[in-house]
């Protein structure tokens, strides 16, 4: 028998999630809300004031520093980046996480270099991780010059980007 829900225990399970992951706002609502559908599915009673609960227990979490969007977003933005990802990609994985296009532009704006910089030095590190372009064997590398476009291309990353990360132009 699965234990009954209440406000304590919603908060419980917020922490710990929280202790376990970085999260925004949305996130920790969304994982509140599937424990109150598998609660009701498992034919447990919902309080009405459930919603309410949830409300104040991401107030809670806001205010104590376990949730904060920005900062999710910045070291999702990092993480991303280092990896290889556009920023096409990575604004896309941000507002799927619940983070607003205001933040989102401010957070590309804060970076150094442009955002067609930012693409390029991206590019870069992905051709390099995956040995395309000027990584693979001259005898071979027109043969796959398709490919490799294609690569960047699903990457999120313009035709433009794409062809001079695999020329290995550093602008």
């Amino acid at each position: 028998m699965a234990k009954k829900i209440t406000q304590k225990r919603l908060y419980n399970i917020a922490l710990y999630y929280l202790s376990r992951y970085e999260a925004t706002t949305q996130k920790v609502r969304e994982i509140l809300q599937r424990r109150l559908i598998k609660a009701s599915l498992q034919g447990e009673e919902i309080p009405t004031q459930a919603q309410d609960w949830i409300e104040n227990i991401i107030k809670e979490m806001l205010h104590l520093g376990y949730i904060d969007n920005n900062r999710y977003a910045e070291n999702t933005f990092r993480r991303l980046s280092e990896t290889g990802k556009s920023i096409r990609s990575i604004s896309y994985k941000l507002k799927q996480a619940g983070i607003d296009d205001e933040t989102l532009s401010q957070l590309i704006s804060e970076q150094e270099k442009s955002s067609t910089e930012l693409d390029l030095a991206s590019a870069l590190k992905l051709v390099k991780k995956r040995k395309l372009g000027i990584y693979r064997p001259e005898s071979i590398r027109q043969q796959y010059a398709q490919k490799d476009l294609a690569i960047l291309g699903r990457a999120g990353f313009s035709y433009e980007i794409a062809q001079k990360a695999l020329r290995g132009e550093e602008d």
